[in-house]
C-alpha cells in the first residue's frame, strides 16, 4: 500500500510541488512569492469549492438546483454576517471547521476508513497543520487576528496549541492505528515535509502550498471522479466549465467583502481570510457529506 501511495499522482503532486515551491522561495522575493501564492488561491483554491452544488445534487439525487443554490448562498451570507457581528467566535469557528475539513481530506486521499469515531483524529491532525502555520508565522498571524478581533495573542499560546494538537494526534494515531496503518508512514513523511515548508516560507506561501497543492488540486481530482466517474481530460474540462460561473461569483463576493470590511479591517490579508472563511463554511459540510463512511 505504501508503494502505491508513493506512486500515486496526488502524492507526487504534493511532494514535488512542495519541494519546487520551497526552492522558488529561496530564489525570488516575497512580493513575487505572494503574487504566486494569491494567484493559486484565487484560481484553484476557490474553484475547488465552486462545484459544491453539483456534489450536493450527486449525493442527494436531487435536481432542484435553484433551491439548493438559495440555501447555499444564505449559508455563505450567514457566515459573512457572523464574521461581521461576532468576529472572535466566527474566527474560532472557522479554524475549528477548517481543521476538521483539512484533516478529513488529507486522510481520505488514499483510502477512506469506515469509522465515524476517526473524525476526532481528522480534526486533531488538521489543527496540527494550523498550529504549525500559526507558530512559525506568529507575528503575521497576530496582526491578522488583532485586525479581525482586536485581541492580541502571545506566542506561548501557539506553542501550547502546537504541542497539544501534536500530542493529541499522536495518541489518536495509536488508538486508530489499524484504521490508518496503510498510509501512516506516507502521511508522516508528508507532515515532516510540511514542517520544513512552514519553517522556510512566509505565511501566505506556506498557507497557499497547503491550501492549493495539498488540498485544492487533489480535491478537484477527487471531485471530478466522484461527479463523472472517471479521471479524464474531458471530465476535467467539464468540471472547470461548470465551476466557471460560481468562480466569477466568488471573485465578485471577494470585492463585496472588501467593500464591507475595509473600514473595520485595515489589512488586505484580514479581509481575504474573512472571505475564505465565509465560503469555506458550507463547503466543509458538503465535502464531509460525500466522505461519510458507508
Amino acid at each position: 500500500m505504501n508503494s502505491y501511495i508513493f506512486h500515486n499522482f496526488t502524492s507526487r503532486l504534493i511532494i514535488f510541488g512542495t519541494i519546487f515551491c520551497i526552492i522558488i522561495s529561496l530564489i525570488i522575493s516575497d512580493f513575487w512569492l505572494n503574487i504566486l501564492a494569491f494567484s493559486g488561491i484565487m484560481t484553484f483554491g476557490i474553484i475547488h469549492g465552486a462545484n459544491d452544488l453539483l456534489l450536493i445534487g450527486k449525493v442527494s439525487n436531487s435536481n432542484n438546483i435553484k433551491t439548493q443554490f438559495v440555501y447555499y448562498v444564505f449559508m455563505v451570507l450567514g457566515f459573512f454576517l457572523f464574521f461581521y457581528k461576532i468576529p472572535t467566535i466566527a474566527l474560532i469557528t472557522f479554524i475549528l471547521l477548517s481543521s476538521y475539513h483539512f484533516g478529513e481530506h488529507q486522510w481520505t486521499l488514499f483510502e477512506k476508513p469506515k469509522n465515524k469515531l476517526i473524525k476526532v483524529f481528522y480534526f486533531s491532525y488538521g489543527l496540527t497543520i494550523f498550529s504549525l502555520i500559526f507558530y512559525f508565522n506568529f507575528l503575521e498571524v497576530n496582526e491578522i487576528i488583532f485586525d479581525i478581533t482586536s485581541i492580541g495573542v502571545e506566542k506561548i499560546f501557539y506553542q501550547y496549541l502546537l504541542i497539544g494538537s501534536s500530542l493529541l494526534t499522536f495518541l489518536l494515531s495509536i488508538l486508530f492505528y489499524r484504521k490508518i496503518q496503510n498510509q501512516l508512514f506516507v502521511q508522516l513523511i508528508l507532515l515532516i515535509l510540511y514542517f520544513f515548508t512552514v519553517s522556510l516560507t512566509n505565511l501566505v506561501l506556506s498557507f497557499a502550498i497547503y491550501f492549493v497543492l495539498w488540498h485544492s488540486l487533489p480535491s478537484i481530482i477527487e471531485q471530478t471522479k466522484f461527479i463523472y466517474g472517471f479521471s479524464e481530460k474531458k471530465n476535467y474540462q467539464t468540471y472547470f466549465k461548470k465551476a466557471f460561473i460560481y468562480w466569477i461569483m466568488s471573485l465578485f463576493g471577494l470585492f463585496i467583502t472588501y467593500y464591507f470590511f475595509k473600514e473595520s479591517q485595515s489589512q488586505l490579508l484580514s479581509i481575504f481570510f474573512s472571505f475564505l472563511a465565509a465560503i469555506t463554511f458550507p463547503h466543509t459540510f458538503v465535502i464531509s457529506k460525500i466522505k461519510k463512511p458507508s
